[in-house]
């Protein structure tokens, strides 16, 4: 026990040292750690800390041993050489213990751009403390760490790290004695770690295909942005007062002639592809939520005249929907969207909200602002009933004939207790919004009386929703109108000035691009006639000055920010190529480095161009204001 006692001394002061470590790193965490710590103190500790026969010490845990009592090196070498994981995948490895495992991760590879660490057990997160030098392991990589998180929190914590799982993947390790342990609370964070994927892909995916469309509906209704009041001015106004949320789902006939009787008692918010069907049978929701950026969409608005509910829509929705709606219409500001975030810096914040993955999501975190209590979901099926798309009556109504032998499928658990198949998509839709229920203190009902099991969203039939959760009346549409009502201003010499500031710094980023492409051009042909490694280097030292160039633009690269997610995309992957090594052997890796960087450079002049036009063609519009 010598050595025990000698690897002891000098805990205190290496628990100390890790703290501050972890307050620099993980500032969000360590208010927790320290009251979950000063708690342990007091507690029973269920763990004790043995030496092995090698001297290293390793965590007992009860009755189970988390590490080898002969070598915990050489057993955590082994694990690691076993699981046979790329050097570049991120990882998520499951329980801590004493972290044996993990320095042979990182050792195997610093290659990753995240190692996630989740450990349920705060009492071995602390002994770690006390015996591991967290030093040594942000030497090697970023390391982060999930401890006694819930997994619907470490599922949204990866959301910001979309762009890297998507492109270089997330490998789950599981440390088996200590997922032993819990094995119930690993098995739950696996889940998420598998959703996560899905999540990222289908984000990523739909940011890439849609961008062009997105930043091009934006410009097209910067005019809009600047006159129409923002959404804002609705927040807090009907605190207390219930709300229901009209989907398009097919289960919506079976109880929507029951809505009459809740107009101006529970303001109702309908998505747009329910419009239609909602007037058709009398009833005229209070606001209208459209965010789809593709033509299409503006079907749900055809032939609609002298209507008397307010359009609720973001700077993404296709143009001719603003244009043509006859009715009251308010702004949404979408922050985290690059030219969003620009325009509420230079204009006005129309009122901040997340638009979520669909205009269901979207109506229902706009139910949250507005104060709605409880909050109702009609027709939210987010699946397919009768194997039928949408609701008949509505536009998008079609046939469908998902089954779960069919790629991008998913069952999941219906309302009634059986199973369901649905596709990929609305399966990442329907955990998008348990997670959004998860983050909202608001009492929530699914009144759709079929469909997908949500969680956090109680069933009950709309009827007796009605009749329990609707006391009052408001004159609801008066309420709105008088928020509408109130006259919009904005400063326009302010506005462009920053337009012209804007176009300057495009206009040099993208001659920088074009200079890149020249000097890849170059590169390549020299690397294609084998010109001799001087000529290459000094092309390649060139190109590398160009880089940094380009970097400096850091207020353009904001600008552009998502409409080249494609290019973050790539710069995110992994390469094996190494400039200070690189010879003739490796002219084939070299030449797939400088066509994906060559797309990259490219994509940075398209793009900058497009934004040079689309900013000309707002200025003139601004400039010939009365």
């Amino acid at each position: 026990m010598n050595g025990l006692r000698q690897l002891k001394f000098n805990q205190t002061e290496l628990f100390q040292s890790n703290l501050k470590i972890l307050a620099r790193k993980q500032p969000d965490i360590i208010a927790q750690l320290t009251t979950k710590f000063e708690q342990l103190n007091r507690q029973t500790l269920n763990i004790s800390v043995v030496l092995s026969r090698t001297g290293n010490p390793t965590i007992k845990f009860q009755d189970t041993i988390l590490h080898s009592m002969y070598d915990p090196l050489k057993e955590a070498q082994r694990f690691v050489d076993n699981l046979k994981v790329d050097p570049y995948i991120n990882a998520a490895v499951l329980g801590l213990g004493m972290g044996y495992h993990v320095d042979a991760l990182l050792e195997q590879s610093s290659k990753r751009d995240f190692i996630l660490i989740i450990e349920k057990d705060m009492e071995i997160f602390k002994t770690f403390l006390e015996y591991k030098d967290l030093k040594r392991l942000y030497e090697k990589c970023n390391v982060y760490f999930a401890i006694d998180r819930e997994p619907i929190e470490i599922f949204r914590a990866l959301q910001g790290q979309s762009l890297t799982v998507f492109a270089n993947g997330i490998t789950v390790i599981k440390h088996p004695a200590c997922t032993k342990i819990y094995e119930h609370y690993y098995c739950a964070v696996a889940l998420k770690l598998k959703d996560i994927f899905q999540w990222a892909r289908v984000n990523t995916v739909s940011q890439i295909n849609a961008s062009k469309k997105f930043s091009g509906n934006i410009f097209a209704n910067m005019p809009f942005y600047i006159t129409l009041p923002g959404i804002n001015r609705l927040f807090g106004k009907f605190i207390g007062f219930p709300g229901i949320i009209v989907s398009a789902g097919p289960s919506l006939i079976k109880n929507i002639r029951y809505l009459r009787a809740v107009q101006g008692k529970a303001l109702i918010i309908c998505v747009d592809t329910a419009l239609r069907v909602l007037l058709k049978h009398g009833i005229e929701p209070d606001i209208t939520v459209s965010i789809d950026y593709t033509e299409h969409n503006a079907r749900y608005f055809q032939d609609i005249s002298g209507i008397k509910t307010a359009l609720a829509v973001d700077p993404e929705v296709y143009p001719e929907i603003i244009k043509n709606y006859s009715g009251q219409k308010f702004m949404i500001n979408l922050p985290g969207k690059s030219l969003c975030d620009w325009l509420a810096e230079h204009v006005e914040d129309k009122g901040g909200m997340d638009k979520g993955l669909s205009v269901a999501h979207t109506a229902f975190l706009l139910a949250d602002r507005l104060g709605l209590y409880p909050i109702g979901l009609m027709g939210q099926d987010l699946s397919f009933p009768d194997n039928t798309t949408h609701v008949r009556g509505s536009a998008m109504v079609r046939k469908s004939n998902v089954n779960i032998k069919q790629k991008d499928t998913a069952n999941v658990l219906n309302i009634f207790g059986g199973n369901e198949v649905t596709t990929t998509s609305m399966y990442v839709f329907l955990k998008h919004f348990e997670d959004i229920l998860d983050q909202h203190d608001v009492k929530c009902y699914d009144l759709t009386e079929g469909g997908a099991l949500i969680i956090g969203a109680e069933p009950m039939p709309l009827k007796e929703f009605i009749q329990t959760k609707t006391k009052h009346t408001l004159p609801i549409k008066q309420i709105i109108s008088s928020a509408c009502s109130e006259p919009v201003k904005y400063n326009r010499p302010e506005l462009i000035k920053a337009v012209k500031t804007a176009l300057c710094g495009l206009a040099k980023l993208k001659q920088t691009a074009e200079e890149g492409k020249r000097i890849i051009n170059k590169m390549e042909k020299s690397i294609s006639q084998r010109s001799g490694n001087y000529n290459i280097h000094k092309l390649l030292k060139k190109w590398i000055d160009v880089s940094k160039r380009l970097h400096s633009y850091r207020n353009v690269f904001l600008l552009l920010g998502n409409s080249i997610t494609d290019v973050m995309l790539i710069q995110s992957q992994k390469s094996n190529l190494d400039f200070d090594l690189w010879d003739d052997k490796d002219t084939k890796a070299m030449l797939d480095y400088l066509a994906r960087e060559k797309i990259v450079y490219s994509r940075l002049c398209e793009e900058s161009g497009e934004f040079i036009d689309n900013f000309n063609t707002f200025m003139k519009t601004i400039s010939l204001e009365d």
